[in-house]
């Protein structure tokens, strides 16, 4: 992303924030954002208020684990064929249409999750859940129990629909769920990971919102609610996410993974942990900086990425999961401007309850005065297009490392395909076009004959006399002190 040099108008602000424990990456994307002319001020506040920390410094990271050996890698590649190829024209009389429509378009990366989500009567994990787990092979590599699995499945959509939200329910936990499935297994990266952490992606990626309220992080902290209490005020949703997941891991018959190893299941929980709350998105900026960091140092090489990787794997996982969580706008225009209209009722619900409080309305959330599609195109101009980027990135560098670890020169590495780029392109424009035009003031205009006097008009647009002396003159029709109505 290009950056624009900060103005000495905002030099001083950020030195402040940072006073209160903002980091430097948090300071610098602030800047950035204040200094771009053409966003409106709403959707600036809404970007600096939502995808950087004010507060909190940075996360204590779990130590997470080490490069697999070739041999394993080259066993994993085996399978990726399998994951992504198309199943049997054979289809057993039982299946269910929701069942058929995950044979078909499981792997389609413009699913329509609303449509199979009204296929299961809003319960799409019980059917989800197992049917990309078994494409892995990870049922038999780690005995999950079907009957308890399917158990779990119930108490993660009855968690999602707890509070009736238009966004963050049951459909939003599929879909990344989903697209978590076709960035690891479309693009290969899947060969690059260990069956626990493919494991451990797939399980956060279903319960990375489980249980959320339909409010905001800021909301929670600004009324001091039970959960801000609780989790002190530090990415209180998304530390909630974890612990209600992990609950419901405690409920008789319901824990699917009771015969993994207990070093399976603290890696599994490491990981976890740290991916959901790397969905916070007040981290987004730290994350991404430190992604840019790791691999486009100057003179990094491609066994400097490997070589770090090999010890910040977590990392990578929680990149995967944080693109996944945000990305409907990489998705067909006609899928994402239904992800958006939910996500703004949400957003204006929040506000409508804010008002009841008697509280400011945050960022984005008063229906009378938001601008969605200047909105819509600030998100994916500072979020969407860098964090999609650096995940194509992200998988070129690692997948380019491990096929010279197993291959060396003997074939040419072929970078990723990337799906989002053409969606990402048109989506912007479909916004661009709905957005509200400025109004400027009609130009002033003078003629000779009136000495800079501009004559009235009639109705008919005949012009009326007026004594020169007395005449005032008359501003352009629509002009104000702000330029408008």
């Amino acid at each position: 992303m290009k950056r624009r040099q900060p103005n000495s108008k905002n030099n001083a602000r950020p030195a402040k924030r940072a006073s209160v424990g903002m980091v430097s990456e948090d300071i610098e994307a602030q800047t950035m954002i204040s200094s771009v002319e053409d966003t409106p001020k709403a959707v600036k506040e809404w970007l600096a208020a939502t995808f950087t920390k004010q507060i909190f410094g940075r996360r204590s990271a779990v130590e997470p684990p080490k490069f697999r050996s070739i041999v394993q890698a080259v066993r994993a590649s085996m399978y990726v064929d399998k994951i992504t190829r198309k199943p049997s024209q054979v289809t057993p009389v039982d299946v269910s249409p929701a069942q058929l429509m995950l044979q078909a378009e499981l792997n389609n990366w413009d699913i329509d999750v609303f449509k199979y989500d009204s296929l299961t009567s809003n319960k799409p994990f019980r059917q989800l859940f197992p049917e990309i787990l078994s494409r892995y092979g990870l049922i038999k590599q780690f005995k999950i129990n079907l009957c308890y699995l399917e158990n779990f499945c119930a108490l993660v959509e009855q968690g999602y629909n707890l509070h009736g939200n238009p966004y963050h329910n049951a459909v939003h936990g599929a879909d990344v769920l989903i697209t978590t499935h076709n960035l690891i297994s479309s693009t290969g990266f899947v060969s690059w990971l260990s069956e626990i952490e493919i494991l451990a992606l797939l399980f956060s990626a279903m319960i990375h919102d489980v249980e959320h309220t339909g409010t905001t992080n800021n909301f929670h902290i600004c009324t001091s609610s039970p959960l801000s209490i609780l989790y002190n005020d530090r990415s209180v949703l998304e530390n909630h996410h974890i612990s209600s997941a992990y609950r419901y891991l405690t409920e008789p018959e319901s824990n699917p993974f009771e015969k993994l190893s207990k070093d399976d299941f603290r890696e599994m929980r490491g990981i976890v942990v740290e991916a959901v709350l790397g969905t916070d998105m007040s981290a987004h900026f730290t994350q991404i900086k430190n992604m840019q960091n790791a691999l486009f140092t100057p003179s990094a090489t491609t066994k400097d990425v490997a070589s770090f990787f090999s010890v910040n794997r977590n990392s990578a996982l929680t990149l995967v999961l944080h693109c996944a969580d945000i990305s409907h706008p990489t998705k067909g225009w006609d899928l994402h401007k239904k992800w958006t209209d939910t996500l703004m009722e949400e957003f204006f619900k929040q506000g409508d309850t804010e008002t009841e409080l008697g509280l400011p309305n945050s960022p984005l959330c008063n229906r009378a005065e938001t601008l969605v599609p200047e909105s819509q195109v600030g998100f994916i101009d500072f979020i969407i297009v860098p964090s999609m980027n650096l995940l194509g990135d992200m998988f070129d560098s690692l997948l380019q490392a491990l096929h010279n670890e197993t291959n060396g020169q003997k074939t040419e590495f072929r970078k990723i395909n990337r799906p989002w780029d053409n969606r990402l392109a048109e989506n912007r424009r479909r916004w661009k076009d709905l957005v509200t035009p400025k109004e400027l003031p009609a130009p002033e205009t003078t003629t000779p004959e009136t000495n800079g006097v501009i004559p009235e008009t009639s109705e008919e647009g005949e012009t009326l006399e007026k004594d020169q002396s007395s005449a005032d003159v008359v501003e352009p029709a629509g002009s104000s002190e702000n330029g408008g109505p």
